[in-house]
């Protein structure tokens, strides 16, 4: 069985990586600092030993003025290989195997010998023999001095040896401080994962734990799980209520025609009274039919699926709505009157839906208003956006209900009652049809009276200036 990856051994690993990286180039600045600063004070013995050997050439014990190398006295190390010439290449003295390259004068060279690597420096110099006398002698000394690197090199890598081995002990040390750092840093998020698992169906109430809301990096996470259980809780009591307030619905229609038909049966009937007595029964079915249809209606809008959504000119959806609620309001006796339109306005919203949306408002506007009343309807046309204003002069709405008007079912108004034929589900169809269309819809009183439905849809973008 496969186990998911520990953020807790990355973590660490990702660390102690940084770390080798880092070591490494340390250990790499430190050996060149170390080879520098080596031999730097090597090539500075080096030139010691050469002016060392200078001035051992003395004048000889003869009348010729000739020089000769006093090697009493001198402190070479027996590892070193040197020649001293004067004038024509004559040698006064010298040591192990010289290489007979030329080497640049006061210069450190670099040559190896039977396989070992030395450096040497070649130091020039004069000895006057008389100087201050008619017959003084001038002799050029040439001084080739060297020593073999091995000791130094030894030294170095000594040195880097105990700078590695320092750095593999701190790394060990840094692993398991740091497993143990990182496991306690990381708590709280066990933590917030073992509060958020006690989450389900039946417990969607989520406080974050204190330790989570202290980091900067997990706040946000666990006020995002807080405010998605509390959406969640919100959806799921609305759903459960609307699941309530369907059966309820259904079951009340569903008992009226029950017993309409119980009402027919008891006795024997006149066919006048099986004819009134069916059409009342037809008159329940098409009620509850209705009320089917528009349960059907609402879920399809309220659907997390998305669908492709048409343009269409909202302006003439609008006019087409009017159209077909003058019809209605004859018999309402409410006259509807349009103060402002536009002729174009397109939204991003199926045609269909945008004249439910329009028909749902005007009949709801129509079914407030009193007896010889009226219904003003004004469409403006936005920047980005198209507004529709909906207002009745009626007796508004009740401040208690205005938060609950797009609830589905909710029927706070007797204009709404079952004797209009309302459902209680034409608001919440339009608020879904807006959210579809990314708009939003309000309800509002006015203060002189009556109320104005306000619903914005942003314009589609290629109608956009």
């Amino acid at each position: 069985m496969r186990t998911g990856a520990s953020i807790t051994r990355r973590l660490t690993l990702s660390v102690l990586l940084l770390e080798v990286l880092a070591g490494l180039v340390l250990i790499a600045i430190v050996t060149n600092h170390e080879r520098q600063v080596r031999f730097e004070t090597f090539d500075a013995n080096l030139r010691a030993s050469a002016n060392e050997l200078l001035g051992a050439v003395q004048e000889a014990n003869s009348m010729d003025g000739s020089v000769r190398l006093e090697s009493e006295g001198l402190h070479l190390p027996p590892r070193a290989a040197f020649r001293v010439l004067v004038d024509n290449g004559q040698v006064l003295g010298g040591r192990g195997v010289v290489p007979t390259v030329a080497f640049e004068s006061d210069k450190v060279s670099r040559a190896r010998i039977e396989g070992r690597p030395f450096r040497f420096y070649v130091l020039k110099g004069d000895r006057i023999i008389d100087p201050n006398s008619s017959r003084a002698v001038t002799h050029r000394v040439t001084i080739i001095y060297g020593l073999p690197e091995g000791r130094t090199w030894h030294a170095i890598f000594e040195a880097t040896r105990f700078f590695a081995l320092a750095t593999v002990i701190l790394l060990g040390v840094t692993a398991i401080f740091m497993s143990w750092l990182v496991r306690r840093l990381l708590h709280p998020i066990r933590e917030l994962a073992l509060k958020a698992d006690k989450i389900d169906a039946e417990h969607l109430t989520f406080d974050a734990p204190e330790s989570s809301k202290q980091f900067l990096e997990l706040r946000p996470l666990a006020f995002a799980i807080q405010e998605t259980t509390a959406r969640l809780q919100r959806s799921f009591e609305r759903q459960r209520r609307f699941t309530s307030d369907a059966a309820h619905e259904l079951k009340t229609d569903l008992a009226i025609v029950k017993s309409s038909i119980q009402l027919l049966a008891m006795k024997r009937r006149t066919v006048e009274e099986y004819e009134q007595g069916l059409a009342l029964g037809r008159d329940d079915i098409g009620r509850l039919e209705s009320t089917v249809q528009k349960m059907l209606t609402l879920a399809r809008l309220e659907q997390s699926v998305n669908v492709d959504q048409r343009e269409c000119n909202f302006a003439a959806i609008v006019s087409d709505a009017i159209t077909q609620s003058q019809s209605y309001g004859q018999v309402k006796n409410v006259a509807v009157f349009t103060t402002e339109t536009e002729q174009y306005a397109f939204i991003l919203l199926n045609p269909e839906d945008a004249l439910l949306l329009c028909s749902n408002v005007l009949i709801n506007a129509i079914q407030h208003s009193p007896e010889n009343g009226r219904v003003e309807v004004a469409l403006e046309s936005r920047v980005d956006e198209v507004v529709l204003r909906v207002r009745d002069y009626g007796l508004g709405i009740n401040e208690d209900d205005l938060p609950f008007l797009f609830d589905p079912f909710y029927r706070g108004d007797a204009s709404r009652s079952r004797k209009s034929g309302g459902t209680g589900l034409g608001l919440s169809i339009c608020k879904a049809i807006c959210e579809r269309g990314g708009g939003t819809i309000s309800i509002a009183n006015r203060t002189e009276g009556g109320a104005e439905v306000c619903i914005l849809l942003p314009l589609a973008s290629s109608w956009r200036p």
